[in-house]
């Protein structure tokens, strides 16, 4: 298992992780998160993009 990010596409905002979710892959987490948004693939990919998360050990400064 692999874990996914949800993560907002746009040219003039930041990329924010909205959501993750541990599945097998990319593809399975793209029809996950646009099952959950109620949304079809193709509207989907217009207003999201999905990343794996490689990395989960380093912690926020903030958080401890």
């Amino acid at each position: 298992m692999s874990k996914f990010g949800l993560y907002t596409r746009g040219t003039n905002e930041t990329k924010t992780r909205i959501s993750t979710i541990d599945v097998a892959t990319k593809a399975e987490a793209e029809a996950y998160f646009a099952g959950r948004k109620q949304m079809s693939l193709i509207q989907f990919h217009n207003l999201f993009v999905v990343k794996e998360i490689k990395n989960l050990d380093s912690k926020n400064l903030l958080l401890g």
